[in-house]
């Protein structure tokens, strides 16, 4: 009876306990892209355009910022022509880039740690590491969402999350419901959202140049 008991408990304990599988090659793979990027931003001799260029490059390497455009428009990203959507991809990529170099310059030059991961699916793990600066006692905490390939060969990043203080920045998942949203607003227009994120972009990039822009306040209602 003790031996069921004991048992029951285990298997009650095996169903229940949270998915937290390390996956130390998810984990290198994150270490490997964010050292990358911020040994980019650091490189003093590339010019802000050929650093802008380098950062969509490593971007797209390891984000592939075509299939977030497409996931945060959600239904109404398979229901695009070729020629729409890839209108809106250019601008969307604009502001993805904008965004994250800015939030990612401002972490040039500091040591990345690998704090853990969970596994919230098959092939899928969240990666979680924090930046920290020899003048930030703090540092920022930052969230990858990496999918491996079938074949386990490949990694991908499908979001990226930068906690600003407390509040979770989420390239793909925060603006999906945004972009939704905005276009429920207007009839489903995708020339307006693309005229908004150009705009939005626009703003991002003259507060990156004057050191005035707020990335806690990204929500493309305001430009209605």
């Amino acid at each position: 009876m003790k031996f069921k008991v004991c048992a029951a408990v285990l298997c009650a304990a095996i169903t229940f306990a949270p998915v937290a599988f390390a996956d130390k090659k998810s984990e290198d793979y994150v270490a490997a892209q964010a050292n990358a990027v911020l040994t980019l931003l650091s490189d003093e001799s590339l010019s802000d355009t050929d650093r802008t260029e380098r950062f969509r490059e490593t971007l797209n390497s390891f984000a592939y910022l075509p299939d977030i455009a497409r996931r945060v428009l959600g239904a109404r990203g398979r229901e695009l022509d070729e020629a729409s959507f890839d209108r809106y991809k250019s601008a969307f990529e604009e502001f993805a880039v904008a965004v994250y170099q800015k939030r990612f310059n401002e972490m040039h030059g500091s040591a990345i740690t690998i704090e853990g991961s969970t596994d919230p699916a098959p092939r899928r793990s969240l990666v979680t590491s924090l930046v920290k600066s020899g003048d930030s006692a703090k540092g920022t905490r930052v969230i990858w969402d990496v999918l491996m390939s079938e074949d386990g060969k490949r990694y991908r990043v499908r979001d990226v999350g930068i906690d600003l203080n407390g509040s979770v920045l989420w390239l793909a998942q925060d603006q999906q419901a945004q972009f939704e949203a905005y276009l429920d607003r207007h009839n489903g227009e995708i020339d307006t959202l693309i005229t908004s994120l150009e705009q939005k972009t626009a703003k991002i990039k003259a507060g990156f140049q004057s050191g005035t822009s707020d990335l806690r306040n990204l929500d493309i209602k305001a430009l209605d």
